[in-house]
């Protein structure tokens, strides 16, 4: 029980290029905080022909033990122009950059799982993004001069519906079917012989 209850491992990586789908860019991340704002929403995007939106916790997720901690989560949008019933799959990382390096932190669960946006549930995320001391500190270069930035990358599953299948079929000898009758002459029945397969089709 232990082992299934366990929190997925979070992998931080640092790389020189931006997230190839979003950015969004905070200039007064202090005021933002200051308005007791608990959620701020980006505003939507598209990737993989869906709508998506990123949701910023800037004083951390209080719901989801996110207590000093940035939390971000990534919510798929207007759900209601989808086919019902509507499933998406997909695989993402979150970004934070380091405007001192020029680098970006990449954020994600380290076992790459692959995320299920249906009606039940149209948010994923991390609580506990990074924490609050970590981030403020201007000398890791993610909040300078009250400024930061924060992204994503979206890999969404769709399936092509192909299928490849290999049948392998032991051919007949000279694609003949061969049977032997007994006392012909005397019977007055019709004679079948046992079914036999040629190719795709059954003789």
């Amino acid at each position: 029980m232990e082992e299934i209850l366990k929190k997925p491992e979070i992998k931080r990586v640092t790389r020189d290029l931006p997230p190839a789908h979003y950015l969004f860019n905070i200039e007064s991340f202090s005021l933002l905080v200051n308005t007791g704002v608990e959620k701020y929403e980006s505003h939507a995007f598209e990737v993989g022909g869906y709508n998506w939106r990123l949701s910023l916790y800037p004083d951390g997720n209080k719901k989801s033990n996110g207590n000093g901690f940035i939390s971000l989560y990534l919510q798929i949008e207007d759900t209601e122009n989808l086919p019902c019933p509507w499933e998406v799959n997909a695989n993402f990382r979150f970004f934070i950059l380091d405007q001192i390096r020029d680098k970006y932190l990449t954020i994600e669960e380290g076992d790459g799982v692959i995320k299920r946006f249906y009606q039940m549930k149209t948010e994923w995320g991390i609580a506990q993004l990074l924490s609050l001391d970590h981030f403020k500190d201007a000398s890791n270069g993610y909040l300078v001069d009250d400024s930061c930035t924060f992204g994503v990358e979206i890999f969404v599953i769709k399936q092509t519906g192909k299928l490849e299948r290999l049948s392998m079929i032991k051919p007949s000898r000279n694609n003949t079917i061969t049977f032997r009758l007994k006392s012909y002459s005397k019977s007055s029945d019709r004679c079948l012989s046992d079914i036999q397969t040629i190719g795709d089709s059954k003789w």
